[in-house]
Order: structure tokens, then C-alpha cells, then sequence
């Protein structure tokens, strides 16, 4: 069993939280603008995810 690595599932959840904000927020009410923090959120929660899946793995499972 490994440990949890709370940082990058906080950084997960936090960079998620943003993306839906500027999704709902604003890309939705029609300013344009709202796609770049919407996106740049996004692939910091997916790299983040990546990497609890790379490190999950190297327990031999």
C-alpha cells in the first residue's frame, strides 16, 4: 500500500475547482479571455493526475 501524496491531490482538486469556475464562470457568459486560466488549470490538474498515476505504479502492482 502507498502513502498518499496530499499536495498533489490538493493541487488536483484546487486546479479542477478553478477550471469549472472559468468554465461556468466565464467562458460561459461569453468572455473569451476566461479560456486561458481555464485551460492552464486544467493541464495542471491532468499533469498532476499523471504523476499520482507514474508514482502509483512503481510499487510493483
Amino acid at each position: 500500500m502507498t502513502a498518499v501524496r496530499w499536495a498533489s491531490v490538493l493541487t488536483v482538486a484546487a486546479a479542477g475547482i478553478v477550471a469549472l469556475w472559468c468554465l461556468f464562470g466565464g467562458v460561459l457568459r461569453g468572455h473569451p479571455w476566461a479560456w486561458v486560466p481555464c485551460l492552464v488549470a486544467g493541464a495542471i490538474a491532468l499533469r498532476e493526475v499523471r504523476h499520482l498515476q507514474r508514482t502509483g505504479n512503481r510499487d510493483g502492482a
